[in-house]
Order: structure tokens, then sequence, then C-alpha cells
């Protein structure tokens, strides 16, 4: 057997374990969904937009307490003071289910850690 062809066949299984596991990832986080594991220090915040005219599904999850709101807002900017503009939230929590539907305007998905730092996942779909 020549050199080249040992070199083919030494290739071909890794190829296909490349395109198989591209394959996998693409069905488990299509384009529509996403998903994020974030280190957050204390008291940190984070704004996520929110499709308009959409569907949104999904969760959020931690080991210790954090708070999270959905706002209309024009800048994403959340101060916590005022509710006026805080459509649903999720006080002192360890995991939300999301499961709502986003009309026309500017809303965000925030999420405030509370007074220790913490890995927070996130992961949520938003449909038409």
């Amino acid at each position: 057997m020549t050199r080249g062809r040992r070199y083919f066949l030494l290739l071909v299984p890794v190829a296909v374990a490349v395109v198989v596991t591209l394959v996998v990832n693409a069905e488990m986080f299509p384009g529509d969904y996403s998903y994020q594991r974030i280190d957050f220090g204390p008291n940190d915040v984070q704004a996520e937009i929110l499709p308009a005219n959409t569907h949104i599904c999904g969760y959020i999850l931690a080991e210790r307490p954090f708070s999270a709101y959905v706002v209309s807002s024009d800048s994403g900017y959340f101060e916590g003071s005022g509710d006026n503009n805080v459509l649903m939230k999720w006080e002192n929590v360890t995991n939300v289910t999301i499961d709502l539907n986003v009309s026309d305007g500017s809303y965000y998905l925030v999420i405030e850690n509370g007074n220790e730092s913490q890995e927070i996942e996130m992961r949520f779909k938003a449909e038409r």
C-alpha cells in the first residue's frame, strides 16, 4: 500500500468524526437558540435583547440566588428601582423558566447576580 493511500485511510475517519460533530452541534443548538454560560461577579448585571414579535421559551440556572427581569427599555439599562418598565420579574431565585410573548418594541432579559461570584447558564429560543 502506498504512503498516500495510508494517509487517506487515516484521514477519512477523522473527517467523518468532524462532520458528525458539526451536524450534532447544529441539531442541538439551532440558529434561533441563544445559549451562554457566563461567569458573573458579585452584583453583576447583564442584559440580553429579546427579538420583537416572538415567542420566547427557555431557562436560566445557577447554584446561588440571582434575579431576572423582562424590561421594556430603549437602551437596555435597568436600574431596578422603578417597576414601570418591568414586565416580569423573578427575584432571589436559582432557576427561571421563561415562556412569554414579546410584542413590538425594545425588550430585554436582564440578569442581576447576587452577592457571590458564580456561573449562570442561560438558554432560550425565539420563535416567530
